[in-house]
């Protein structure tokens, strides 16, 4: 079902996008014949042939212009409108395939944040972070925890480094590129240098814009971005791991 609403939103994106104005004779057909087949084969590979759904949501014709048996037969300009009419019908009925889906989704628990709530139980998270986000982010507290992931991180990066300072400060002055405390490497070449830069300005990022905001004002996270954000600081709690003392 995941994969069959986007399937789904590419075709009611081709039929919106379709230019009845500039359909001619010689090539309505084939256009309108085109798209018809494709919804069709995405039909099928969605739901099965000759399904109930399959012919609940079935596009037959993009063009409701009447048959005549007898007589002139109607030119592209008569049958704009109908074609008008037969393209807005399907893209009704791909509309309700779609919202169907979702629902479908919702009620098997496949949603964006059931899944990221599912992938978090899979992280290798950085243990330290693991012990004071996990039980706030399996309780739904999102934005706590991941407040709570940067505050580890933060002590953390005071222990290793035996600094009394706190935040960004801590941060540029444990890593300083010039001075460092704690380096990532042995800052031989520009290209370490710019790496120690790096990774210094990716800590004072995660207390500055993670940690700072959410202690002093309501954030609201979702699942999977918050699942993101405790990821992201597990990683940097990592490679404090593997920081030596200059």
């Amino acid at each position: 079902m995941r994969a069959a609403v986007p399937k789904l939103e590419r075709r009611v994106a081709e039929l919106r996008a379709l230019d009845v104005d500039s359909l001619t004779e010689e090539s309505y057909g084939d256009i309108l014949e085109d798209l018809r087949r494709k919804i069709d084969d995405t039909l099928v590979d969605i739901y099965g042939n000759d399904t109930v759904d399959y012919h609940r949501y079935c596009i037959s014709v993009l063009d409701n212009t009447p048959v005549i048996m007898f007589g002139d037969v109607p030119s592209i300009h008569e049958r704009r409108p109908n074609i008008s009419t037969a393209v807005a019908s399907a893209i009704s009925t791909l509309g309700s395939a779609i919202a169907i889906l979702r629902e479908r989704l919702e009620s098997s628990g496949e949603t964006a944040a059931a899944r990221a709530v599912t992938a978090y139980r899979g992280l290798d998270l950085h243990q330290e972070i693991a012990r004071v986000a996990s039980k706030l982010y399996q309780d739904g507290h999102y934005a706590t925890a991941v407040e709570a992931a940067v505050k580890a991180l933060n002590a953390l990066v005071r222990l290793r480094s035996g600094l009394e300072i706190d935040g960004a400060t801590l941060m540029e002055r444990a890593f300083s590129p010039s001075n460092p405390i704690l380096k990532f490497n042995d800052l031989s070449t520009q290209s370490d240098r710019d790496e120690q830069k790096g990774f210094m300005m990716m800590f004072s990022g995660a207390v500055s814009g993670l940690r700072n905001p959410r202690a002093h004002r309501f954030i609201h996270d979702d699942p999977e971005r918050a699942l993101e954000f405790i990821a992201f600081v597990s990683l940097l709690a990592k490679l404090l791991d593997g920081a030596k003392r200059a």
